[in-house]
């Protein structure tokens, strides 16, 4: 009886020793990965197009969007970014319309990609020659006061140029009175609409910021991205 407990003890100790070096043969393996990456330099630009709206007064702090590249991005020949590849952001900071016609300013941040693949990958992007942005990235739509006087300055000049245009419709022997006349009547009138207009702008709010589904824009990488092309 002892003999064959002893086989037993035996037999056990052989199995927990194969066992162990088994484990440790797998544990010692080497896995390697062959994932290739191809680099798309900081700097790149992309043309994106918004896939839906985003407003200034409909919109909140945090509020998901997602954009559209409208163009395949290359490295070295090969197609790191093929057109369509969907990026998404959000809404990081708001600044609502105020009088005086100070424009809403909207931040927007751009947070990842993702893939053909279905990878998300972050990303790390701003927008790009974009006119009405201010120092700290924001879009805003017309500015401040400043830019509503310009902006009825402007229709002052379109009331003149009209008056004296129908002055020289009238014909070679009436316009010689009527120009003037409308001269005088755009002064009149042109400048009523200016003074009135530059106050009622103290009072009135600036423009929001609405980018409507389908708008274009581009964006431009501040940090290197690497895409898996496995």
């Amino acid at each position: 009886m002892k003999k064959y407990i002893a086989y037993g003890f035996l037999i056990l100790s052989l199995f927990f020793v194969f066992s162990a070096s088994s484990n440790a043969a797998i544990t010692n393996k080497t896995v390697k990965a062959d994932v290739q990456t191809v680099r798309i330099p900081s700097g790149t630009t992309m043309k994106m197009e918004i896939m839906e709206p985003v407003s200034s007064h409909a919109g909140n702090i945090g509020d998901e969007f997602s954009a559209m590249l409208k163009q395949d991005i290359t490295v070295n020949d090969k197609i790191a970014l093929p057109a369509g590849t969907i990026i998404r952001g959000t809404i990081n900071k708001l600044t609502p319309s105020k009088r005086l016609s100070k424009s809403a300013v909207l931040y927007l941040s751009f947070d990842h990609l993702v893939t053909p693949t279905g990878r998300q990958i972050p990303v790390n992007a701003g927008l790009y020659n974009y006119k009405e942005l201010t120092l700290d990235g924001g879009i805003y739509d017309g500015g401040n006061y400043g830019y509503a006087l310009q902006q009825n300055w402007q229709k002052t000049k379109d009331i003149f140029d009209k008056t004296i245009q129908w002055g020289k419709g009238t014909g070679d022997n009436m316009q010689y009175l009527c120009v003037p006349l409308g001269a005088v009547g755009g002064v009149i009138g042109g400048g009523a609409y200016y003074v009135g207009m530059a106050v009622a702008d103290l009072f009135m709010k600036g423009n929001e910021v609405d980018w409507l589904q389908g708008k274009e824009f581009e964006i431009m990488l501040t940090q290197p991205l690497d895409i898996p092309l496995q």
